[in-house]
């Protein structure tokens, strides 16, 4: 017999003299492994597609909430800026931008009120350089009235059906004089100006030129009625109401609208109201 071969380079010894045999893997029919998938089932789609619906959903109402949020964050804002613009207009003019009804309008009737060509209210502010942007004027809530319409910048003047008022005059957020003529009435300082003596003529609203006159801390300088139907504590509607020392505050629709819970009238609300800023 000739002298046994060495084993092959790197192979190793099976314990009887022998090399090991290496197992080999192969991945044919018989050889025990399945190959890999290329696809999900049916079952495994429909999880995953249950799974982002769900996701969507409970994302859509806190992006509504947060886009909400912005809005009256924005109208506060706005306020303030409109608040800091009457108090430089007041030191520099003596008194409010002018904003009046006509004095041919009835009260009685449903003709809508109109106001004095020349008196532009707080529109004065922006044509008069105390607001930098016309945008401040219109609530970002307001979807009642369209871009270029003629009330778009007039979300914080235009005639609230709803308040509370003695007259109709007094369904305007802002209005300078409020028809208080008695200097002896508590509210008579309660105004953003004052009045003649004499009550020229009935349910006019013309206010005189004082320097001299300053409101009363929390007089009320206009409202915004537009967050009603989406801000609300204990599922009452809420205004956002600017006082003349600067702050903004919520105030219950109920006592805003209806004088057997809040004032006679709407404008005579006070920080005491207020639920919170």
């Amino acid at each position: 017999m000739g002298a046994a071969k060495p084993p092959p380079a790197g192979s190793r010894m099976n314990g009887i003299g022998g090399p090991e045999a290496r197992p080999t893997v192969g991945f044919g029919a018989g050889s025990g492994l399945r190959a890999c998938r290329g696809g999900f089932t049916l079952t495994e789609l429909l999880v995953v597609i249950g799974i982002a619906v769900l996701l969507m959903a409970m994302a859509v109402p806190v992006g509504r909430s947060l886009s909400e949020g912005n809005r009256i964050m924005t109208c506060k804002a706005q306020l303030r800026q409109i608040g800091q613009a009457l108090k430089m207009y007041h030191a520099d003019e003596g008194g409010m931008p002018p904003f009046y009804i006509n004095a041919d309008e009835n009260p009685d009737t449903a003709t809508p009120y109109t106001s004095h060509p020349n008196a532009k209210g707080l529109l004065a502010l922006y044509d008069t350089g105390y607001l930098s942007k016309e945008m401040t004027l219109h609530c970002p809530r307001d979807v009642y009235t369209a871009t270029g319409d003629a009330d778009f910048f007039k979300s914080y003047m235009i005639k609230d059906d709803d308040a509370a008022a003695a007259t109709e005059l007094n369904k305007f957020p802002y209005l300078p004089h409020r028809g208080v003529w008695d200097s002896t009435d508590p509210d008579y300082r309660r105004q953003l100006m004052r009045g003649p003596t004499v009550d020229p003529a009935p349910n006019v609203s013309v206010p005189v030129v004082d320097r001299n006159w300053h409101p009363a801390d929390d007089t009320v300088v206009t409202w915004c009625p537009f967050h009603r139907g989406s801000v609300s504590v204990g599922g009452m509607g809420q205004y956002q109401v600017l006082f003349w020392d600067g702050s903004v505050m919520r105030v219950g629709e109920d006592v805003m609208t209806d004088d057997t819970i809040g004032p006679d009238e709407a404008w005579k609300v006070s920080r005491a109201d207020a639920s919170g800023g």
